[in-house]
Protein backbone atom coordinates (compact mmCIF):
# COMPACT_ATOMS: atom_id res chain seq x y z
CA UNK A 1 0.00 0.00 0.00
CA UNK A 2 1.80 3.62 -1.11
CA UNK A 3 2.15 6.11 1.78
CA UNK A 4 -0.29 8.85 1.84
CA UNK A 5 0.24 12.48 1.15
CA UNK A 6 2.42 14.40 3.40
CA UNK A 7 0.28 15.91 6.45
CA UNK A 8 2.09 17.81 9.07
CA UNK A 9 5.42 19.37 8.61
CA UNK A 10 6.78 20.33 12.24
CA UNK A 11 9.90 23.11 13.01
CA UNK A 12 11.32 22.66 16.64
CA UNK A 13 12.02 25.97 18.00
CA UNK A 14 14.02 27.34 20.93
CA UNK A 15 11.29 30.72 21.28
CA UNK A 16 8.15 29.91 20.07
CA UNK A 17 6.70 33.36 20.54
CA UNK A 18 9.05 35.53 17.94
CA UNK A 19 8.33 32.56 15.25
CA UNK A 20 4.72 31.90 15.86
CA UNK A 21 4.82 35.89 15.11
CA UNK A 22 6.94 35.15 12.18
CA UNK A 23 4.94 32.58 10.14
CA UNK A 24 1.73 34.58 11.46
CA UNK A 25 2.44 38.25 10.79
CA UNK A 26 5.29 38.07 8.40
CA UNK A 27 4.14 34.99 6.08
CA UNK A 28 0.44 35.65 6.97
CA UNK A 29 -0.33 32.04 7.66
CA UNK A 30 -3.67 31.37 9.18
CA UNK A 31 -3.07 29.57 13.13
CA UNK A 32 -5.29 26.74 13.23
CA UNK A 33 -4.71 26.25 17.15
CA UNK A 34 -2.06 27.57 19.75
CA UNK A 35 -0.89 26.96 22.95
CA UNK A 36 2.27 28.13 25.69
CA UNK A 37 4.22 25.65 23.27
CA UNK A 38 3.31 24.97 19.90
CA UNK A 39 1.28 26.67 17.02
CA UNK A 40 -0.14 24.98 14.17
CA UNK A 41 -0.85 26.43 10.99
CA UNK A 42 -3.00 26.20 8.37
CA UNK A 43 -0.96 25.42 5.21
CA UNK A 44 -3.75 23.66 2.82
CA UNK A 45 -3.68 19.79 2.37
CA UNK A 46 -0.40 19.69 5.14
CA UNK A 47 0.00 21.41 8.28
CA UNK A 48 3.03 23.49 9.82
CA UNK A 49 3.26 22.57 13.61
CA UNK A 50 6.14 25.10 15.57
CA UNK A 51 6.86 23.19 18.94
CA UNK A 52 8.95 24.89 21.52
CA UNK A 53 11.88 23.32 23.02
CA UNK A 54 14.20 25.27 25.04
CA UNK A 55 17.08 23.19 24.26
CA UNK A 56 16.72 23.53 20.08
CA UNK A 57 18.47 26.68 20.13
CA UNK A 58 21.13 27.72 17.40
CA UNK A 59 24.44 27.00 18.84
CA UNK A 60 27.91 27.60 17.92
CA UNK A 61 29.94 31.18 18.20
CA UNK A 62 28.52 33.32 16.09
CA UNK A 63 25.26 31.02 16.52
CA UNK A 64 24.71 28.81 12.90
CA UNK A 65 21.83 29.31 10.87
CA UNK A 66 20.49 28.07 7.73
CA UNK A 67 21.88 25.08 6.01
CA UNK A 68 24.34 24.99 8.28
CA UNK A 69 22.00 24.73 11.52
CA UNK A 70 18.88 22.52 9.74
CA UNK A 71 18.87 20.98 6.62
CA UNK A 72 15.07 20.74 6.14
CA UNK A 73 13.92 22.55 3.18
CA UNK A 74 10.01 23.56 2.56
CA UNK A 75 8.94 25.15 0.21
CA UNK A 76 5.22 27.43 -0.60
CA UNK A 77 3.95 27.40 -4.01
CA UNK A 78 3.22 31.04 -5.14
CA UNK A 79 1.55 32.25 -8.25
CA UNK A 80 2.97 35.46 -8.43
CA UNK A 81 6.13 35.88 -7.03
CA UNK A 82 6.74 39.48 -7.81
CA UNK A 83 3.01 40.40 -5.98
CA UNK A 84 4.60 37.80 -3.27
CA UNK A 85 7.61 39.17 -2.53
CA UNK A 86 6.21 42.73 -2.69
CA UNK A 87 3.37 41.51 0.38
CA UNK A 88 6.12 39.83 2.32
CA UNK A 89 8.12 43.28 2.05
CA UNK A 90 5.59 45.54 3.46
CA UNK A 91 5.16 42.41 6.74
CA UNK A 92 9.05 43.42 6.93
CA UNK A 93 10.18 40.24 5.60
CA UNK A 94 12.65 40.31 2.96
CA UNK A 95 14.29 37.14 1.16
CA UNK A 96 17.87 36.28 1.86
CA UNK A 97 17.91 34.99 -1.70
CA UNK A 98 15.80 35.18 -5.15
CA UNK A 99 17.11 33.21 -8.32
CA UNK A 100 15.77 31.80 -11.50
CA UNK A 101 16.57 27.82 -11.44
CA UNK A 102 18.23 26.57 -14.59
CA UNK A 103 18.66 22.93 -14.86
CA UNK A 104 19.41 20.17 -17.42
CA UNK A 105 21.67 22.79 -19.26
CA UNK A 106 19.24 24.57 -20.57
CA UNK A 107 19.97 28.41 -20.17
CA UNK A 108 16.33 29.33 -20.11
CA UNK A 109 15.10 29.59 -16.33
CA UNK A 110 11.90 27.01 -15.79
CA UNK A 111 10.99 28.86 -12.62
CA UNK A 112 11.70 31.06 -9.87
CA UNK A 113 13.10 30.72 -6.19
CA UNK A 114 12.63 32.94 -3.11
CA UNK A 115 14.38 31.71 -0.02
CA UNK A 116 13.26 33.34 3.54
CA UNK A 117 15.18 33.01 7.18
CA UNK A 118 13.00 32.46 9.95
CA UNK A 119 13.78 33.91 13.24
CA UNK A 120 16.02 31.12 14.35
CA UNK A 121 17.47 30.89 10.77
CA UNK A 122 15.43 28.26 9.27
CA UNK A 123 15.21 28.04 5.57
CA UNK A 124 11.35 28.85 4.23
CA UNK A 125 11.61 29.01 0.19
CA UNK A 126 8.98 30.63 -2.64
CA UNK A 127 8.70 28.59 -5.54
CA UNK A 128 6.43 30.06 -8.87
CA UNK A 129 6.52 26.59 -10.49
CA UNK A 130 4.61 23.57 -8.81
CA UNK A 131 6.95 21.15 -7.67
CA UNK A 132 5.29 17.67 -8.60
CA UNK A 133 7.21 15.58 -10.45
CA UNK A 134 9.63 16.91 -12.53
CA UNK A 135 11.91 14.31 -14.63
CA UNK A 136 15.74 16.06 -13.20
CA UNK A 137 14.41 15.50 -10.06
CA UNK A 138 13.95 11.27 -11.11
CA UNK A 139 16.03 11.06 -13.34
Amino acid sequence: MPLGAISWNLVWTHDIGPMTAWYRDGLGLKVLATTDQSTVFDTGPCILVLIGRHDNGPSGNPPLKGWERNQVLFTFKVDDMEAELAELAERGVEPVHVAPVVIDGVDTPRWRVAQLMDPEGNIVELCDEPVRWHPHIHA
